[in-house]
């Protein structure tokens, strides 16, 4: 049996060891409860059980349990081998044992742990079985689906480490990050090199969705143009590229829910 209201508590007194005011964790909270959105709206679309729909929310809100503590210790979202906040929070919930202040019963503990230790890799690992598969296919899709959100109306300051709308607009895009968008390939972090680096790598999402409502979502709400539009790039051959970006990209949408 999933509470998910008792599970909204526990997870309100977990974020009071954090500065729920401070910029970068006001950002994650509200993108918790996106992720819980984005979830609801996908595994409504696949026609889930009861059982399933809740397991996801449940997913969703403790997706990212772990991020609050990186930015309580390098006050940042790069994950590398000292931090990666999907391992440390499933230490804080599984190690620690905290999993059992969101949900009494262990019968869905490997899901759980599996959906999230597997939201932020590059490919979900190989050998889930059929439940964990499902579910780190669904916290992914609403992880990135609610990412088109943040990236369309939060802070720039909040979103990329180091950076402000001015860097972002004075960057330009490295050759290999452009070429790998247009070769319709997820851009791996190590990859990037400049401020829009980073913000092309967000738009890339579109690559590497397992549901084809998420890309409908994405259409509806016209994410792509917003995300383009935020910036008034400086240099004309960024603008002319970022311009090839966003119409290969709707293209790319537009093809996959066609097909």
């Amino acid at each position: 049996m999933i509470d998910f209201e008792k599970a909204k508590v526990a997870f309100k007194e977990y974020l009071q060891d954090y500065d729920s005011k401070y910029g970068k964790i006001e950002l994650k909270i509200r993108h918790t409860y996106g992720v819980v959105k984005a979830s609801e709206y996908i595994t409504n679309k696949l026609l889930l059980d009861k059982e399933d729909i809740e397991l996801a929310r449940l997913i969703a809100l403790l997706h990212d349990i772990g991020r609050f503590e990186q930015i309580k210790q390098c006050d940042c979202f790069i994950d590398n081998k000292n931090i990666d906040h999907a391992e440390l929070g499933n230490e804080i919930l599984f190690e620690k044992n905290l999993i059992r202040k969101f949900i009494e019963n262990e019968q869905y503990d490997n899901i759980i742990s599996k959906a999230i230790l597997n939201h932020n890799k590059l490919a979900i690992e190989d050998n889930l079985n059929e439940k964990e598969l499902l579910h780190s296919k669904i916290i992914r899709d609403a992880d990135k689906l609610d990412n088109f959100r943040v990236k369309s109306e939060e802070d720039f300051e909040n979103i990329i480490d180091n950076a402000n709308k001015e860097k972002l607009e004075n960057s330009i895009i490295s050759e290999k990050i452009f070429d790998d968008f247009m070769n319709n390939k997820v851009i791996i972090s190590q990859d990037r090199k400049t401020y829009l680096d980073f913000w092309v790598s967000f738009i890339a999402f579109i690559f590497d969705f397992n549901f084809i409502s998420g890309l409908e979502y994405i259409k509806e709400m016209d994410y792509i143009n917003t995300i383009v539009n935020r910036l008034d790039y400086k240099n004309e051959d960024t603008k002319k590229k970022m311009d090839q970006i966003r119409k290969h990209a709707i293209k790319y949408v537009e093809n996959k829910i066609l097909n």
